[in-house]
């Protein structure tokens, strides 16, 4: 194949409208890996990207294909042909998106899927996988820990939660109607969990802040609420920090086998065509999905 089809935007920011497009298909290099995709998930960054309120770490390119997570098929490159995979693409690095046919990627950035999980339910782990473990690598805490998450139905927080609790850390939750895991527990008092994991930001934020205690450890995935200048700066001994998900197959693969081992739950809202990625994206935007959203090609 030489070309494919793919849901693009000639720009970014107002205005910008995904439609298909016909795009030339890459040829593998050294060290990456040509994948036909079978599911692609849609994440909030998406969302973000087309709203012009992403950096890319080189000049963007025009059109844009949006898209973080994939699963597929290897049809070529440095991984055995024929071989299901997951993927992280790494946009704001390669600029390579997941609403498309194929993608082309560093080996590094893939891993073997897990074989209990099909094709819609393993696009689900990339993204929201490598957050939730980075978040957790960054907190730091040890089996015996405290750990308020403030959205555990959302597929960071669910993945935080889950992969906290083989960790032996007790997960704590704003509201015990929220608990997504057993071995959750309700809200806790100001100021005496461990660590927090913000998801959601805002008022929410704020809270989840209050909650740990003097010295304890603090991580948000939603960077806005942290600029310089904004709503929180250290206080209480507290250096609140960001993730921001780096494409690493190495991790990928621990959340594939760990997904394997029944330790990681993954959850599909809906499955649409590739070329409903713009309905996708408008359910995302009006709120209320539970699970992912999974574009088909």
């Amino acid at each position: 194949m030489t070309t494919m089809r793919a849901m693009a935007t000639d720009r970014v920011g107002p205005g910008a409208v995904l439609r298909p497009h016909t795009l030339p298909v890459k040829a593998p290099a050294d060290g990456e890996v040509l994948i036909r995709v079978m599911a692609a998930a849609v994440n909030p960054a998406d969302l973000g990207m087309l709203a012009g309120n992403y950096r890319w770490y080189d000049e963007l390119r025009l059109p844009l294909v949006p898209g973080y997570d994939v699963a597929g098929v290897v049809e070529g490159g440095d991984w055995e042909a024929g071989a299901a995979v997951i993927a992280s693409t790494g946009h704001s690095r390669t600029q390579v998106g997941g609403f498309a046919e194929y993608v082309t990627l560093p080996v590094a950035q893939v891993a073997a899927a897990p074989a209990n999980l099909d094709w819609t339910e393993a696009a689900t782990l990339p993204l929201a996988g490598l957050t939730a473990y980075q978040a957790l690598d960054l907190l730091g805490l040890a089996a015996g820990s405290t750990l308020l998450v403030n959205g555990p139905r959302g597929a960071v927080g669910r993945f935080a939660t889950e992969l906290a609790v083989a960790r032996g850390i007790t997960v704590l939750t704003p509201d015990p109607g929220e608990a997504p895991a057993a071995d959750s527990a309700g809200g806790p008092a100001s100021g005496s969990a461990d660590a927090a994991l913000d998801v959601v930001g805002g008022p929410r934020a704020r809270a989840a802040f209050a909650a740990v205690h003097d010295g304890g450890s603090y991580v948000t995935t939603v960077p806005e609420f942290w600029v310089p200048g904004g709503q929180f700066t250290a206080d209480r001994g507290i250096e609140p920090r960001i993730v921001r998900a780096e494409p690493d197959g190495r991790t990928l693969d621990r959340l594939a086998r760990a997904a394997e081992a029944g330790h990681l739950t993954a959850t599909v809202a809906k499955t649409l065509a590739l070329t409903d990625a713009a309905d996708a994206l408008d359910l995302l935007q009006a709120g209320g999905v539970r699970g992912k959203l999974v574009l088909l090609p």
